[in-house]
């Protein structure tokens, strides 16, 4: 169960974006474990609900700005119907707009893409803040692409004079219609009312040649020079400029200068006063991109990028269109660079990490030779072949290691993708160095994209698919044969000459005893649970369908339509049956639905066995309970004695449940009879919520830090205020406990990564198999520093069918963060499994760092929901789902309950978020009442079973309609009584010497079992 959606996608759409490794230490998500602190409040009655208008803070409430749907009406005349906005975070303006219909008069000819593109403006300038957008835009250019779109370039202009850095495009269909708009620009300058400067360019000119004196030596250049550089003196441009997105507009010379022969610099000098607002050096000096010719692992000679920075050298491409050395820190935190690093043959555990580098641009290290070139062409080919800007699609710095070794030092037979770096070792026994491969480094890196893209989960088929597309791509880079790692197996271990073989995927072998075979058809499909679910094994299905659609069509339309589907048509659990209906629509849309592509397709699938129509339908939603709701909640002021309180959910009727000090949000079961929770000795305590309210102790080890109840009441997970990288999970009705030890996941069977130091928030799943948390990681970075964030992770716990323990296999919801980005406090949804929230700190958030998002993991649609907020939220969906509840601040800096109501997609805001419980925190809104979970797989409950009284004190009477065996658990799964009752028989069980608390009644016949939670007062 693969819980990974492409949440780069929706964060990138919010305005945040990938940053280059290597960064710095940021801010970390959540305080240092807590410890106790004193017990005693003041007393006095009631938490006063308060008014939306008194509570939120000074901006006011919003929900997602930065991304929503905005139903609009065109210009007079227009036809454009609807749009979908995407803000820039800094300003607020359009940074993407997607329409539907046209904006064109239906009543004239179709106009030209210029005329069309300045029309399409104009019909939006209310949308855009820009006065006249067919006077304050020029066309710079055009281009149409093979698929028939035009794309006209656009720069902006006030009273004739450019926008210093505001460009923007307008993106038409096939038929010349503009539907889309991305860029960057500024609303209208209306406040720059003169644009006459007071001083001339020379003088500028002059300021900015003083102003570099003190930042560089300034030569001059001779005149020979003069004429290489075609530099006949400072360049001098006046235009309207902006210090900061948000800062007024600026009349200013922009000045070009070149002060020695190796640099240029541009400064800004304000037009009105002299001021020079801004200098940078925009030439590489002495330091920059250099190329070497180094002989790889496979013994060619290969020509490739590095860099130099002082007198060192280092293996960094710098060459990429991507690159950005403004926001780099060289060597060690490049912007959108190929960087390859040595791990020394050190272990994950013991990383010893370090540049490839040198003083003279010679290179030795084939195997960061070979990978540094392969990354090169992996780069390359997708940024040419499918328009795709790095592995992330953002223009992301793809980082590879070369030489990691096995824990216990020997030689690593394998190569994987971590989320964040491709990692190659040596080999030992079944492979030379991987990294000779360049379908090895192909396959590694579209573990990558697949990651960023559809994110396939890593099982069963949907498994198989992510193989298999890492397969294909891997092939499509070395495309001179089918097969894949021919260049790094050993012939001793794979007899065929290659790991796997897309034209015959069998590779030599007669079944899965023979290594590299791989059944080709459905017919041998792999259906045990080894692999993952056969993830590497029944790959050589799919794999085989684009064989014989590519040799069909041919390699160039087949990788088109390949990527197509992954990109568009794919999602996380998308099974064999979708690839085929995503393949045929991709070439239905590239080239028509009569095309020899699309029946080409088909008949692919058809020969491996992939048939159907129907696609996997996930989405399944749980009946909602039908109980009356409430809110739980923890009183923070401190004139109200008490610490848990109920209310209702419109704020009313709160009741006082306990004074103990709290130290983590409770959770609770579904049912809403019992809430868990750490108290401020570090123990474990249950309240049960019934019609009489009691409390006791669950475990009384002062260790615990956080607690989370399953679903149905039987287990718990915990975790310490240790930080020993587990989690405890407790069966409490098998006397049964387990530690899961946290790690990072890469996509390779049997390595595990390393980075996390504990976990923290809990919850479980609908069918009590999987535990979602939270976890504080901490990374190297490339300059030996460290990179510290939280994420979220799936821990499978539970093994329903076979009723044990689960694998411990981890899923994050995202493997590779943004830099600066965390996200914890996970919940899900009260009736959508694939439904959650949770909460977003950004490093470079300014004042309101955070947000609480919305995600659906199936399709990756998600959205900001409240982001005015100085404290983690902490969210929890409503009963309904309608509704999402969190902690924000009031204006006096009170901690408050706030809601968003949220839409029927229940990942967007449908209005205003609204103030709720004044002082308050950690609300819990939860149901009392009885669903069958349509997840859970229960036993059959044993026919009359009851215990009474419930809470009992000396003695408990148990009957049932048929003979069984009834067992006392205490929430440690340890037995503490044992009898036998019915049928017809009235069993009583003492509970003299027994601790007053929780604990759990269990009965069973063997094919039947009914479960009770009991009360010792």
């Amino acid at each position: 169960m693969k819980h990974s959606v492409p949440l780069l996608a929706a964060l990138a759409a919010l305005g945040i974006t990938s940053a280059a490794l290597g960064q710095t230490n940021k801010p970390t998500f959540k305080a240092p474990r807590p410890t106790s602190a004193g017990r005693t409040r003041p007393a006095t009655d009631v938490i006063k609900p308060a008014a939306a208008t008194q509570l939120l803070a000074a901006d006011g409430p919003r929900p997602a700005a930065r991304l929503q749907a905005l139903p609009r009406t065109g210009a007079p005349g227009s036809s454009l119907s609807a749009a979908q906005v995407l803000r820039a975070p800094d300003t607020g303006l359009p940074l993407f707009i997607q329409v539907t219909g046209s904006s064109q008069r239906r009543s004239v000819a179709p106009l030209a893409p210029a005329a069309a593109s300045l029309e399409f403006l104009q019909s939006l300038r209310a949308e855009l803040r820009v006065q006249e957008p067919r006077q304050e835009f020029v066309v710079r250019g055009m281009v149409r692409d093979e698929l028939g779109q035009t794309h006209v370039r656009l720069q902006q202009r006030w009273q004739g004079l450019p926008v210093y850095g505001s460009e923007v495009i307008v993106h038409t269909n096939a038929a010349g219609q503009p539907q889309l708009f991305s860029g960057r620009y500024f609303a209208s300058p209306a406040k720059l009312k003169i644009v006459t400067p007071a001083l001339s360019g020379e003088v500028a000119a002059g300021t900015a040649e003083a102003a570099l004196r003190a930042k560089t030596r300034v030569t001059g250049l001779s005149e020979a020079a003069r004429r290489l550089l075609d530099y006949a003196g400072p360049a001098k441009e006046l235009i309207v400029y902006h210090t900061t997105p948000q800062a007024p507009p600026v009349l200013a010379w922009h000045i070009t200068t070149r002060p020695s022969f190796k640099e240029q610099w541009e400064s800004f000098v304000d037009a009105g006063s002299g001021r020079v607002l801004e200098q940078y050096e925009s030439s590489c000096a002495a330091d920059g991109p250099r190329t070497a010719k180094a002989q790889d692992l496979n013994g060619v000679t290969r020509t490739i990028n590095t860099y130099q920075v002082g007198s060192g050298y280092y293996m960094l491409d710098g060459t990429q269109p991507m690159f950005n050395l403004g926001k780099s820190t060289m060597p060690d935190d490049p912007a959108g660079a190929l960087l390859t690093l040595d791990a020394n043959n050190s272990a994950p555990a013991k990383l010893n990490l370090t540049h490839v580098a040198n003083s003279n641009n010679v290179w030795a290290l084939k195997a960061a030779v070979s990978a540094h070139y392969n990354a090169s062409v992996a780069c390359t080919y997708y940024r040419t072949t499918h328009g795709r800007n790095a592995i992330d699609g953002n223009g992301g710095t793809i980082l590879s290691i070369v030489r990691l070794a096995e824990e216990d030092g020997s030689g690593m037979d394998n190569a994987f993708w971590n989320g964040k770096l491709i990692a190659y070792g040596e080999g030992n026994v079944g492979f030379r160095s991987l990294s000779g491969g360049l379908d090895v480094a192909g396959h590694e890196m579209t573990h990558g994209v697949v990651q960023s893209t559809a994110n396939l989960e890593y099982k069963g088929q949907s498994g198989a698919l992510n193989e298999s597309m890492a397969d294909v791509f891997g092939a499509m880079m070395d495309r001179d044969d089918w097969t894949i790692g021919e260049d790094v197996v050993l012939k001793s271990m794979f007899p065929s000459g290659a790991l796997r073989s897309l034209q015959d995927p069998h590779n030599g072998g007669t079944n899965l005893n023979s290594r590299g075979y791989q059944p080709r058809t459905m017919a041998e499909l792999y259906t045990g649970t080894e692999d993952n679910g056969g993830v590497h094994i029944n790959s050589g299905i799919p794999n085989w369908a684009f064989y014989k659609f590519a040799t069909a069509i041919g390699r160039e339309h087949a990788e088109k339509v390949w990527y197509r589907a992954l990109n568009t048509y794919l999602t996380r659990s998308s099974q064999f049956l979708d690839l085929r209906l995503g393949v045929i629509q991709a070439a239905t849309d590239l080239y028509k639905a009569s095309s020899p592509e699309v029946t080409a397709a088909k008949a692919a699938f058809d020969a491996v066995g992939i048939v159907g129509s129907a696609p996997t339908n996930t989405t399944k939603d749980q009946p909602a309970n039908p109980g009356q709701d409430y809110i739980l909640l923890l009183n923070t002021d401190a004139s109200v004695q008490g610490s848990l309180y109920l209310a209702k959910t419109d704020a009313s009727d709160f009741a006082r449940l306990t004074n103990t000090e709290v130290l983590s949000r409770p959770s609770i079961n579904d049912k809403g009879t019992v809430a868990v929770f750490v108290d401020g000795d570090h123990k474990l305590r249950a309240l049960q919520l019934g019609s009489t309210i009691s409390e006791s102790i669950v475990q009384s080890d002062p260790i615990w830090h956080n607690v989370a109840i399953s679903k149905d009441g039987t287990k718990l997970a915990a975790v310490t205020i240790d930080q020993d990288t587990s989690i405890y999970v407790f069966d409490l009705a098998k006397s049964k406990a387990a530690r899961f030890m946290l790690y990072n996941p890469t996509n390779s069977s049997g390595v595990k990564g390393t980075g996390v130091r504990y976990a923290d928030a809990l919850e479980w799943d609908f069918s009590g198999q999987f535990v979602v948390y939270d976890s504080y990681n901490v990374i190297p970075n490339a300059s030996g520093g460290e990179i510290d964030f939280w994420d979220i992770g799936f821990l499978h716990v539970w093994d329903n069918k076979k009723k044990t323990w689960g694998t411990g296999q981890i899923e994050k919801l995202v493997q590779s963060l943004p830099a600066g980005l965390s996200i914890g406090n996970p919940v899900l949804a009260k009736n959508s499994p694939y439904i959650m929230a949770f909460d977003v700190l950004d490093a470079d958030g300014g004042d309101t760092p955070f947000s609480i998002m919305a995600l659906n993991l199936e399709t990756g649609d998600g959205s900001i929901v409240f982001s005015n907020s100085e404290v983690a939220g902490t969210p929890c969906f409503s009963k309904l789902d309608d509704k999402l509840l969190f902690t924000a601040q009031s204006l006096e800096g009170k901690e408050i309950l706030a809601y968003a109501p949220l839409d029927a997609s229940k990942v967007k805001a449908a209005g205003e978020a609204q103030g709720l419980i004044d002082q308050a925190r950690w609300g819990v809104w939860f149901a009392q009442g009885s669903r069958v979970l349509a997840n859970r797989e229960e036993a059959a409950p044993l026919p009359g079973f009851s215990a009474y009284p419930n809470p009992a004190r000396h003695e408990l009477t148990i009957t049932a309609d048929a003979a069984a065996t009834a067992t006392l658990y205490d929430l440690l799964g340890r037995i503490v009584r044992t009898t036998q009752v019915g049928p017809g028989r009235r069993a009583t069980v003492s509970l003299q010497g027994l601790a007053a608390g929780s604990y759990v009644l269990r009965a069973a016949d063997g094919k039947r079992t009914s479960t009770r939670m009991i009360v010792k007062e």
